[in-house]
């Protein structure tokens, strides 16, 4: 035995020891169940074992010093248990282990220097633990490490510069902390970061002006430190962010013109609780997309004109400071809280939004107490309705669920996730047969016009389970996916619920969806099928590789990818969506999830969700787009799924060619090759190993080279027998591209080598028939090929 998948199993009781005779297994995966007792140390004879998921489980005990036996091991997740004691210093020993999730337990004692000496670290994740002393210098040795992540722990001393030598880092948090001193100006160098979160710790000094050679940061967060000085003028370099929380310093001065040239922020602004003076730069008028913005508790002063520009607020707080003049006379401030700009004595309100008198300022601010009482009052009295009305309604609270009606006259709470001009009433209005534009397995979609003329795509989930809303973590998750931007992804704009309903807002979009073009037999011609296919796709890998914590869509599908009149492609319904490292994850992510024809094999008997079932799904996607076939279609009294359908082509031997929609055969052999390389990549997503699909990331990567100008192929081997097991594999001999090295081109590998791409090699060869490209320099290997899967031979 060579794989064991038992995730997700209910599985309780001890691991047993007994695991170690299988002396060839190269997976372990018993992670989401509920197995208690120590890790057995016996595992570490697995000489051969590659990847081991202990995660979500009850385990107790020390991490077992004989991992470092494991010497091919490359992932190793034992997150979410209840381990103790200090990380072995032995599994830094392990040259191939690329990554390392420890988080959500009780480790303790420090961080060993010798962590350095795993060069191949990629993910470093070892937060909510109780891991004291420094974090040593020496991490910044790790070249290849893309996240690292040591928040919530007791890490004290100052936050090593080293780290700026770790080129390829994306991710840093070290948030929830102990740490001290400065910030590393040197943490400027890191190009590639995207996230940097160091808040609630202990950090004095300035914010480095260094920090402007963040091309890429879209997060940055500070807040709760004791850091003083101003805010820098060259963060308008930040072209990027989305997110700049500095909250809880003791940052001073006025607030540079500058920060009205971050167009990019949309999530959130908050400078709340710290000693910011002068008036508001009438620069930041620039923000229109942003959402959210806190100015709290500082010391502004003059007018609030600019903030009535700031035309996507769905929050504002500008409360605790010396703001005076007239409110905007805008819809959003006329329906504001006065909690918002409470402690203000000279704001007041007007009639035009620009001009107040004296007596208006006075009568402004006998306002804002009278309306505070009278809130307080109201919310009183609301509260003792309510209880009177549940007393009286408890005895029909079932029949009131079977009706539709009634399930809407429930109170409803409405969250918007940017500015909208529309109530909760206008939504329901539109919720009619005739305007129903789509059904899924997680609902029922609406066409909504607004009074504004707006168009929404509302989606009104199905209903959950009794025992299921109980612990319905709906609210938690979608605050998550509601702040999601990506050019690919469909923006949620916000949700509206009540006891019984759950609506989600999509931005609507107008050409329709992939699966309608596919089966209306309309000329898509092979760039668009192209564009669509890297989109969605980027979309996916968006979710999987740059949310923290990633989100797993589970129903994936053509008719789940959307087209403007541009044919941009747009991922769309997240009613099944998951977060993977939300407390609910364990509980949801087992239920019926998906469509029939798109669902990963592995669910049909662990129930195993990952983001490889995401990869599945899209794999069968791409299959429709190449072959213009359904994912399922019916052949005679049988259904023949497309997979099936493609396997018995190539087990035939027919040319891969007749794999492709008639129609796209006839195109150019530059078109109709990458067609087919695009086809190999499909074939390594649908593997019916998990473990053998790449993920979205690498198949975003793979997508690229297909049209990359510089990739040709130069010697691919022809098909030779292996001695050994002839009826399992064959194997082929390639070689690099001869070319000068100043002419060659590094692409990005596949799994950790050089592969770079997969495909067949041309459409006079036969479908069995797989080629593999080179991917680094002077590089030459074997590759191990399959008739109807191919996977990398390890090294």
């Amino acid at each position: 035995m060579e794989q064991l998948h038992l995730s997700d199993n209910m599985l309780t009781g001890s691991i047993p020891e007994e695991l170690s005779n299988c002396s060839s297994l190269t997976t372990l995966q018993l992670d989401k169940n509920a197995l208690s007792g120590s890790i057995p140390w016996q595992i570490g004879n697995l000489k051969s074992l590659e990847s081991l998921f202990l995660w979500g489980n009850s385990l107790s005990g020390t991490i077992p010093v004989s991992f470092g036996n494991c010497t091919e091991l490359y992932a190793l997740d034992l997150s979410q248990n209840g381990l103790t004691g200090s990380i072995p210093e032995d599994i830094f020993t392990l040259n191939k282990l690329s990554k390392l999730l420890l988080l959500g337990n009780s480790l303790t004692g420090p961080l060993p220097s010798s962590v350095s000496n795993c060069q191949s670290l990629v993910r470093l994740r070892l937060g909510e633990n109780q891991l004291s002393g420094k974090i040593p210098n020496e991490i910044g040795k790790l070249q290849n490490l893309v996240f690292l992540d040591v928040y919530s722990n007791h890490f004290s001393g100052e936050l090593p510069s080293e780290i700026a030598n770790i080129a390829v880092l994306e991710l840093l948090d070290a948030h929830d902390n102990r740490l001290t001193g400065e910030i590393p100006p040197r943490l400027g160098e890191l190009i590639n970061l995207e996230q940097l979160d160091l808040s609630q710790n202990g950090f004095t000094g300035e914010i480095p002006s260094r920090f402007s050679n963040f091309s890429y940061l879209n997060k940055l967060i500070l807040n709760d430190n004791f850091l003083t000085g101003a805010l820098p003028k060259s963060i308008r370099n930040l072209q990027k962010l989305t997110l700049l929380d500095v909250s809880g310093n003791r940052l001073s001065g006025p607030v540079p013109p500058e920060i009205g040239f971050l167009t990019s922020l949309t999530i959130s602004l908050n400078l709340s609780s710290n000693r910011f003076i002068g008036a508001i730069p009438p620069e930041m008028s620039g923000l229109t997309q942003l959402q959210s913005l806190d100015l709290s508790d500082n010391t502004f002063s003059g007018g609030i004109q600019v903030l009535g520009l700031l035309t996507s607020l769905a929050y504002l707080n500008i409360s605790f400071n010396n703001f005076s003049g007239p409110i905007p006379a805008t819809p959003f401030f006329q329906t504001l809280s006065p909690n918002s700009y409470l402690h203000n004595p000279n704001l007041c309100r007007s009639s035009d939004g620009f001009t107040c008198s004296n007596q208006a300022r006075r009568i402004a601010v006998k306002t804002v107490k009278i309306v505070a009482l009278t809130c307080v009052l109201l919310g009183s009295i609301t509260l003792l309705f309510t209880v009177i009305w549940i007393f009286i309604n408890r005895n029909r609270r079932f029949t009131v669920e079977n009706s539709e009606f009634d399930d809407f006259s429930y109170p409803w709470t409405f969250i918007p996730f940017q500015r909208l001009n529309f109530t909760v009433d206008d939504i329901l209005r539109c919720l009619k047969d005739e305007n129903v534009i789509g059904k899924g397995c997680s609902g029922i979609v609406y066409k909504a016009e607004m009074p504004n003329g707006e168009l929404i795509a509302v989606k009104k989930l199905w209903k959950t389970k009794k025992e299921d809303d109980l612990v319905d973590p709906f609210e938690s998750e979608i605050q998550i996916l509601g702040h999601i931007r990506h050019r690919n992804i469909v923006k949620l704009l916000g949700y509206c619920s009540n006891k019984c309903v759950k609506l989600l807002l999509y931005n609507y979009i107008s050409n329709g969806n992939l699966q309608q073009l596919l089966q209306e037999n309309t000329s898509l011609d092979w760039e668009t099928r192209y564009k669509t296919a890297l989109g969605s796709a980027q979309g996916l890998a968006y979710l999987h590789h740059d949310c923290i914590p990633s989100i797993l869509h589970r129903d994936v599908k053509s008719n789940n990818i959307l087209l403007d009149s541009k044919f941009e492609a747009y991922l769309a319904d997240f009613g099944l969506a998951k977060l993977k490292d939300s407390p609910s994850y364990n509980q949801t992510v087992s239920r019926i999830a998906g469509s029939y024809g798109y669902m990963a094999p592995e669910y049909g008997y662990t129930a195993n969700i990952t983001e490889k079932s995401d990869v599945y799904s899209y794999g069968v996607v791409l299959l429709e787009i190449l072959s213009g076939r359904s994912a399922v279609e019916s052949a005679g009294n049988d259904s023949l799924h497309i997979v099936e359908w493609v396997n018995k082509k190539m087990g035939s031997f027919e040319p891969a060619i007749n794999i492709l929609e008639p129609k796209l055969q006839g195109l150019p052999d530059q078109m109709v090759q990458e067609m087919l390389q695009t086809l190999g990549i499909a074939m390594l997503c649908v593997n019916s190993s998990p473990a053998e699909r790449p993920t979205m990331k690498e198949v975003v990567a793979l997508l690229k080279e297909v049209k990359s100008p510089g990739l040709r192929l130069i010697g691919f081997g022809k098909m030779n027998r292996k001695q050994g097991d002839f009826s399992r594999r064959d194997s082929c001999q390639f070689c690099c591209d001869p070319r000068p090295s100043g002419e060659r081109s590094d692409y990005a590998s596949l799994r950790g080598g050089g592969v770079s791409a997969f495909g067949f090699a041309g459409s006079d060869l036969r479908a069995g028939d797989w080629y593999c490209s080179c991917g680094s320099n002077n590089f030459a290997r074997r590759v191990e090929v399959r008739r109807l899967d191919l996977q990398q031979e390890s090294d």
